[in-house]
């Protein structure tokens, strides 16, 4: 949910490689578009959108095929996020972000969560004891972070008041 009730919302065009577009889309508590994020120079900015969120700042982040995409309140390309350089395979899924506004977003295929900060650094890494395909995230404002697992019933509970 973004400030003052508005929806943010990712669409994909259903296709696959080099046809598949995706967009995001703003709209106000009463479903009128308020903009449209698809694209940067006239190249598409995503494949595949699949999470999203957006921090205090009102920046947008969004988790696609291999990057988190991060743009600013007008939807203007801030970033990208590809994972650590001598990491080359990224999956990243579930997204949300702490009280600092760092980026935390799961990476299924490595099994862990990739703590990011603001402008596209990597913190560190969050893991533990049998994580297996972290999927979906959720944070409340005391920074509980909410972890759910693909194929699992459970949902992981952790502080990142220690992180």
């Amino acid at each position: 949910m973004c400030k003052l009730g508005a929806i943010l919302v990712c669409l994909w065009n259903n296709q696959v490689h080099d046809r598949s577009i995706g967009k995001v889309l703003k709209l106000s508590h009463t479903g009128i578009r308020v903009f449209e994020i698809k694209t940067d120079k006239n190249r598409p900015l995503f494949i595949c959108p699949t999470y999203l969120t957006e921090n205090g700042n009102e920046d947008i982040y969004v988790s696609d095929v291999n990057a988190v995409v991060v743009t600013d309140t007008r939807g203007f390309l801030r970033f990208r996020y590809t994972g650590a350089q001598s990491d080359p395979q990224f999956d990243p899924y579930g997204i949300c972000c702490d009280s600092k506004n760092n980026i935390i977003v799961a990476d299924m295929v490595k099994n862990r969560i990739h703590m990011i900060d603001q402008n596209g650094e990597l913190l560190h890494y969050i893991q533990y004891k049998d994580m297996h395909m972290p999927r979906a995230l959720c944070i409340n404002k005391h920074d509980i972070l909410y972890v759910g697992e693909w194929m699992s019933e459970e949902i992981k509970v952790l502080s990142l008041l220690s992180q």
